[in-house]
C-alpha cells in the first residue's frame, strides 16, 4: 500500500471508528455485514483504504475482479476505467497493469484521495490476511477471468490463506466447476432465489447460497443443516435498500452475513435490535 493510501485508510478509520464505537454485538452472535464494493459510501470503491476500515472494523466486503491484458487480476468493477479513475473510456482488457497503476483512482471521490491506485487483486488479498480481525467475508465477484486469471485467482486464495474466508460468484457455471476442479476447496457462490433454494441444495455443488429474497429462519436453517453458509444479498443504494426493519428481520432469522452498501447503518440497527 503506498504512503498516501495508509494515511488515508488512517485517518478514515478513526473518524469512522469514533462514529460506529459500539456497534458489534459483544455476544458476538450478529452476522457479518460484507460491505459492497468495500466502504464505498465513505471512501472510493474498490480500493485499499475502503477494504482496510471494513478490516479494522470487523466486517468483511466485497470486491470486483478484471484482467489486465498482460494477464494481471486487478480490482475494479466496470469494463471501463473512466468512471472510478481519471482515464478515458478504455476497457481493462485493453491495457497493462502499469498503464492501469498510472491512473488516479481517488480524486474523482474527493481530494483527500488523490493518489490512489487501482488495486491488484494481490495487494487486496495481502491487506486481508494481514488486517482481518477474527471472522470475515470476502466476496470475490468475478467481472472478467481468463483460463490463466482462474488458476491464479485460486492460488492467490491459497496463498494468503482465504479459502474459509471467502467465495466467488458471478462467474458461469463452467467456470466454477473449473475453479472447484483446481482446489475443491475453493468456495463457490450464487445469487439465489427463494424458488431456487431447494434445486440448488439438490445439486449439491454450492458452498454460499446468496439469497436474493429476504431469507426467513426456515430456509436460514434447511441451509445450515446441509453445512451451506447462508447470506442475504442486499446490496444497492436507496432507501429501499436502508431499511431498518429488513436488517433487522434477516438479523432474527439467523444469517451468517448481509451484502450492503449501509453496513455501518446496518450493525448500528443491530445492535439496537438487542439493546
Amino acid at each position: 500500500m503506498h504512503l498516501s493510501t495508509s494515511r488515508v485508510a488512517s485517518v478514515l478509520f478513526t473518524a469512522l471508528f469514533l462514529l460506529n464505537a459500539g456497534t458489534v454485538s459483544v455476544n458476538g452472535a450478529d452476522p457479518i455485514a460484507i460491505a459492497h464494493r468495500g466502504l464505498l459510501r465513505h471512501a472510493p470503491e474498490n480500493t485499499l483504504p475502503a477494504f482496510a476500515v471494513c478490516l479494522e472494523l470487523g466486517m468483511g466486503f466485497e470486491l470486483d475482479i478484471r484482467t489486465t491484458k498482460d494477464g494481471h487480476l486487478v480490482v475494479l468493477h466496470d469494463d471501463s476505467v473512466k468512471r472510478t479513475t481519471d482515464g478515458p473510456a478504455r476497457s481493462v482488457r485493453d491495457m497493462t497493469l502499469a498503464e492501469i497503476q498510472q491512473l488516479d483512482a481517488g480524486t474523482w471521490f474527493g481530494q483527500s484521495f488523490a493518489g490512489l491506485t487501482v488495486p491488484t487483486l494481490e495487494e487486496t488479498l495481502s491487506l486481508v490476511k494481514e488486517r482481518k480481525c477474527g471472522v470475515t467475508i470476502i466476496a470475490l465477484n468475478v467481472k472478467q477471468l481468463n483460463r490463466d486469471g482462474e488458476a491464479k485467482l485460486v492460488a492467490l486464495v491459497e496463498k494468503y490463506q482465504l479459502l474459509e474466508a471467502s467465495f466467488a460468484f458471478d462467474q458461469n457455471a463452467e467456470m466454477s466447476h473449473r475453479l472447484k476442479l483446481l482446489n475443491p476447496k475453493f468456495r463457490i457462490g450464487q445469487n439465489v432465489n427463494r424458488t431456487s433454494i431447494q434445486t440448488r441444495i439438490d445439486e449439491d455443488f454450492l458452498d454460499v447460497f446468496l439469497l436474493t429474497g429476504t431469507p426467513t429462519s426456515e430456509e436460514v436453517n434447511l441451509l445450515h443443516d446441509q453445512g451451506k453458509q447462508a447470506l442475504f444479498n442486499f446490496a444497492g443504494n436507496g432507501e429501499g435498500r436502508r431499511n431498518s426493519s429488513v436488517w433487522k428481520q434477516v438479523q432474527a432469522a439467523g444469517i451468517d452475513g448481509i451484502l450492503t452498501d449501509y453496513p455501518l447503518e446496518c450493525r448500528t440497527a443491530w445492535r439496537d435490535a438487542v439493546d
